[in-house]
């Protein structure tokens, strides 16, 4: 066997400023040389020092690559050796990594008659990393000249905790334009309406009432998962939608609220009190704005946005405080559109000035909010069954009859003291109603469900149930998995497998690639699926993924509005 070797010295004293460049070796199999060889790489890494791994736990750190070239070779892509797991203290975090001595096996793909092994040259892009700091990354080259294995300094990479808080803004900003966000257009299109005719600093301060809901919301939310990490839980983006309690709540409110936009009953206060806080409580006003904020971000959670998944992944893995900073920049993100209208008064011209036409207007974003109600519904379904769907409906139903009633038994300017008992009243109706006949069913619906999450057959789509042993036997087979991790209520996992995965011509080309598709359902809580996740680097769906045969530690991350061309990209590349 034939070496061509640069050696390091690793015995310095080691500061935590540099980091001596990797040692090389390179070797060729010691004979005529064939396609499906492999040259081997070793990389020894300084002591005390570590690099990432060629896939990385988040965004903002540099993976390692390798590049390599020779005349008349044309090489495969590497087979990297399986990544060490370690806790980063500076990070706070989890990452993958390489450390000591590793080989990397590079197959020889295809050979030319005249093919000369040794003009091989090869580069070694690298971030070191010791337990108290991560350096900018580098690289290493290596080749028969005498200057060989030189460090090259690269300019400081702007992979950092900055970018991610930036793809945190980002995906908040786009999940004004999720599907999963779709459904509560309603809510936005005619709040913004509605204040058309208000003053500068009135819209303004309407604004920021709006981002205050928003932001309280993203906090609250951040409260719950900070809780339940402490309490040695797995959670994840979207988890509320993981409870039927949340959406059994959110029908029987959005069916009031739709009530109201119908003009079946009023909210107000007596006089006094709207005198003494200046308005605060009208629909129209703060308080109002707030609330919007509020719900927006209950309802706009069930999916991860392009960009958010990988920072909210990050966010997740990190210390508390980092976690409510991730929060609040995405909550800035979703509400820039309305500050920017609210900034810019002018924007909102397009739309005729406030009058009589605003009431059909208004009856028509109430059934855009019955549309809500009845996704709200269908997701249910899908985890409940049929007869948990209907009583979810009788829920809906009776929110709607107490919101009738309280428009003809409490309207406004009648004695206050109505509209308190009645709001009690339905209160009580509703929360035994829950405890004695719904919650039942549901939670029987719900074991009946887990159970059936074991079964070991495909779905009609093709794809099998999640577990370790499909993955870990589809894998030792050969196959390529192609993973999949939705849920119910997730639409743009819905629109993905719509536009994408349920189409046939995707189908035969899997089938010609030999891949196995599996699908891992987060719609309910599941440990094993939330620690897929994590080490996916990811903390909310959906989430699609490519194991290959020839390394199957490091799967290849698909972004989250797929296309069929990302999956074939992958496959053909891999060939």
């Amino acid at each position: 066997m034939s070496i061509f070797s640069f050696a390091q010295d690793t015995s310095m004293e080691i500061d935590t400023s540099t980091m001596p460049p990797p040692g090389i070796e390179l070797s060729y199999p010691n004979k005529s040389l064939a396609v499906g060889d492999c040259v081997i790489v070793e990389i020894v890494i300084p002591e005390k020092w570590h690099v990432n791994a060629n896939v990385v736990s988040d965004e903002f750190l540099k993976a390692s690559q390798i590049e390599i070239a020779a005349k008349g070779i044309v090489f495969n892509q590497p087979i990297w050796p399986t990544y060490k797991k370690k806790y980063n203290d500076a990070l706070e975090m989890d990452i993958f990594v390489f450390d000591g001595k590793i080989q990397i096996k590079i197959p020889i793909k295809e050979l030319e008659a005249s093919y000369d092994s040794t003009t091989t040259n090869t580069t070694f892009h690298y971030q070191a990393c010791s337990n108290f700091i991560c350096l900018a990354p580098n690289q290493v080259h290596f080749s028969l000249s005498p200057s060989a294995a030189t460090p090259i300094p690269l300019k400081k990479n702007d992979s950092s905790i900055l970018v991610l808080l930036f793809f945190a803004f980002i995906g908040g900003f786009i999940l004004n334009l999720m599907p999963c966000v779709l459904p509560v257009l309603s809510l936005k299109l005619f709040s913004l309406i509605k204040q058309s005719g208000k003053s500068r600093k009135r819209l303004f301060t309407l604004g920021l009432s709006m981002t205050g809901g928003i932001l309280f919301s993203f906090w609250i939310l951040a409260t719950i998962i900070i809780s339940l990490k402490s309490a040695g839980s797995l959670v994840g983006w979207g988890i509320q939608f993981q409870s039927i309690g949340f959406i059994a709540f959110m029908v029987i409110l959005l069916s009031a609220f739709a009530m109201n936009f119908f003009g079946f009953f009023e909210i107000w206060l007596p006089g006094k009190t709207l005198t003494k806080m200046d308005g605060f409580t009208k629909k129209e006003g703060l308080a109002g704005a707030f609330f919007t904020g509020s719900l927006l971000v209950l309802l706009s959670t069930p999916c991860s946005a392009p960009f958010l998944g990988s920072a909210m992944g990050f966010a997740f893995s990190a210390s508390a405080p980092v976690l409510f900073l991730f929060f609040t920049v995405a909550g800035l993100g979703l509400s820039l559109p309305y500050l920017i209208i609210t900034l810019f008064p002018v924007l909102l011209s397009i739309f005729p000035k406030p009058g009589p036409w605003m009431v059909s207007l208004q009856k028509w974003m109430g059934l855009l909010l019955l549309g809500t109600v009845l996704w709200l519904l269908w997701v249910a379904k899908q985890t409940v069954g049929l007869e948990g769907f209907f009583l979810l409906i009788i829920l809906s139903l009776m929110s709607m009859g107490f919101s009738f009633l309280t428009g003809k038994i409490a309207p406004p300017y009648k004695p206050f003291y109505r509209e308190i008992l009645l709001l009690l009243s339905s209160v009580l109706i509703l929360f035994f109603t829950w405890q004695f006949a719904v919650s039942p069913t549901i939670d029987k619906a719900l074991k009946e469900k887990k159970a059936a999450a074991f079964s070991l057959e495909k779905d009609e789509s093709g794809f099998f149930p999640y577990s370790k042993e499909h993955l870990t036997s589809a894998l030792e087979a050969g196959q390529p998995v192609l993973l999949d991790i939705t849920a119910d209520w997730c639409l743009t996992c819905k629109a993905n497998e719509a536009a994408v995965l349920s189409q046939e011509s995707l189908g035969y080309v899997l089938d010609k690639h030999n891949v196995v598709k599996i699908k891992a359902d987060w719609t309910l809580q599941d440990k094993e699926i939330s620690e897929l996740l994590k080490s996916l680097g990811r903390s909310g769906v959906p989430v699609y993924a490519i194991y290959l045969p020839h390394n199957p530690q490091n799967p290849i991350l698909l972004p989250e509005i797929l296309t069929t061309n990302s999956i074939l990209d992958v496959l053909d590349s891999n060939q």
